[in-house]
């Protein structure tokens, strides 16, 4: 007598004495490398098919006790063995699923933190501290070197325009710019580093 599973698979019913060690050895030997490739076709596995087809054999031995003597030992054990898959492969898409949702949560979040470095400004960081310091500068400044920087550096004047505004010679709007450059340079030293109070005042100091 054949019991056949819609799987292909057919166990034979082959009378087992279930309290005999000698008697289930043999029925584990003969379906064991069955039911691994039975297994191994879903779990997709070798290592865990091997664990659930022990498993499956192992359940039996211990509850062998309470199964009803008349069953087919083969196909309670396969049967075992297709549950243990079931619950593996199920344990496996809630994993996959948990996975699936973080995953997606932190590709938003990477999305966010770049869109939000995309449209993040550095000089807005800086420009409302930077805008003061230098306002504070030039208000320390004598009334002739304010002017002059003021004229030549944010009005864009020439150093002929400037000269001619302020009644000075062209040297002396340059001696004006220069003691504006220096006190500025003061002014940031302590707020910016080095290089950005240098990369600064370089563009200030441009014609």
């Amino acid at each position: 007598m054949f019991v056949q599973f819609k799987c292909n698979f057919s166990v034979e019913h082959t009378p087992v004495n279930r309290n005999d060690d000698d008697d289930f050895g043999r029925l584990y030997d003969e379906y064991r490398p069955r039911f691994i490739e039975f297994a191994r076709g879903y779990v997709k596995d070798r290592l865990a098919a091997e664990d659930l087809v022990t498993d499956s054999f192992l359940y039996f031995w211990e509850n062998r006790g309470r199964i009803d003597p008349s069953c087919n030992v083969a196909a309670y054990v396969f049967t075992t063995l297709r549950h243990k898959c079931l619950n593996y492969l199920r344990a496996r898409l809630v994993r996959l699923r948990a996975h699936n949702e973080m995953e997606a949560l932190e590709n938003r979040v990477l999305r966010e933190n770049i869109r939000s470095l995309e449209m993040c400004d550095p000089r807005q960081l800086f420009e409302g501290e930077i805008e003061r310091l230098v306002r504070e500068s030039l208000d320390e400044m004598s009334e002739l070197t304010r002017g002059v920087f003021t004229e030549q550096r944010f009005r864009g004047r020439s150093y002929r325009e400037v000269a001619e505004l302020f009644g000075i010679t062209e040297r002396r709007v340059a001696t004006e710019l220069e003691k504006a450059l220096t006190a500025l340079r003061r002014g940031l030293h302590d707020y910016l580093p080095a290089v950005l109070a240098a990369a600064l005042l370089e563009r200030l100091s441009r014609p």
